[in-house]
């Protein structure tokens, strides 16, 4: 048998977690036989503000490395809470802004190859514990932390009229009526005035300019709407559920109205191709609270006096979304 062969087998299988030691990843010992390049690309990253796992924007050095807060945080979650990862394939992937979250295994070991330290992190913990209870406590000042995002969603919901019932999967139907026209008008512009409340809910809403603030509440109120009528109506079958309480159906009641059967016409739509969705993807709420973000804070809005801070706001959420994610996901295996 050859050993050379065995060592690759042995290889292959080996996992890879915060408590295994860098030493490991050290250029004396490193698994790539071009660790000095490796080290000279670092170099040159770490001083065009790249990040050295990833090679996205850098947002500055944590835990011993130039990284994104990406990269930052999926290192702080792999050491917090001792997550062990294996690779599927030669433990050689690509691990860059596209790739990175392909294979956990690679990644981290490039963390480690960059100069992370998970004492960096338990020191770090140590620290914060004394001024807050979690370092997502920090993170979240500003509101966009997915906890954040989620209390601010049920927060703004209390602004209206129906309960939300439909949540539980059990929703009593029987005193709810078939929507009208003026139904559908009168609940687009209850959903408005939440929408209002919800983003007035956001610190990092309050702190924009008053023109962005207006710019941004006018640019997607429709697509709001629907997300917000899609996710109301996600436990029911074949119906919508408005915020004021009345139902749409894909039959419609009384097809010799023809707005009526208008209303069935678009309510089917809405059902077959965003109701569906979202159950086959299988969002929860805290993934739809950041959607709604994502959709909100949009810098290619029309007349934005600070589009980049609007730009960083959606970044700073789409990491956040991607965290939670990427956490949900190792926790269902």
């Amino acid at each position: 048998m050859d050993t050379n062969s065995n060592n690759t087998d042995h290889d292959a299988n080996e996992s890879l977690s915060p408590t295994t030691s860098e030493s490991r990843f050290t250029p004396d010992h490193s698994l790539d036989s071009n660790a000095n390049a490796i080290q000279i690309d670092n170099t040159l990253n770490s001083s065009i503000n790249v990040c050295t796992i990833c090679c996205d924007r850098a947002t500055g050095k944590h835990y011993g490395a130039a990284s994104c807060d990406g990269c930052k945080g999926f290192f702080r979650r792999s050491v917090r809470k001792s997550h062990t990862y294996t690779c599927r394939f030669s433990r050689n992937c690509v691990v860059d802004k596209d790739k990175r979250n392909q294979c956990r295994y690679c990644r981290l070991r490039k963390c480690f190859k960059a100069g992370m330290k998970k004492e960096a992190v338990q020191n770090e913990r140590d620290r914060i514990s004394c001024r807050r209870s979690s370092l997502e406590e920090v993170e979240s000042s500003n509101g966009l932390s997915v906890k954040f995002l989620l209390r601010a969603e049920n927060f703004s919901r209390h602004f209206g009229a129906a309960l939300d019932d439909a949540n539980d999967g059990d929703c009593d139907l029987s005193n709810k009526r078939y929507a009208s026209i003026n139904d559908v008008c009168d609940s687009m512009k209850q959903q408005l005035l939440i929408l209002v409340e919800w983003a007035k809910s956001i610190p990092a809403f309050a702190e924009l300019q008053l023109d962005d603030q207006v710019a941004l509440l006018r640019a997607h109120a429709g697509e709001h709407l629907l997300l917000g009528l899609s996710r109301r109506s996600m436990h029911l079958e074949e119906m919508l559920l408005l915020g004021n309480n009345c139902i749409i159906t894909k039959q419609c009641p009384d097809s010799k109205v023809a707005p009526n059967l208008d209303i069935s016409k678009i309510g089917a739509r809405i059902i077959d191709e965003l109701v569906s969705a979202i159950k086959d993807l299988k969002l929860d709420d805290s993934e739809l609270a950041c959607i709604k973000a994502l959709v909100f804070f949009d810098p290619s809005v029309k007349g934005l006096n600070q589009p980049q801070q609007i730009k960083a706001l959606r970044h700073q959420v789409l990491n956040n979304l991607e965290d939670y994610v990427s956490d949900k996901q190792y926790d269902l295996r």
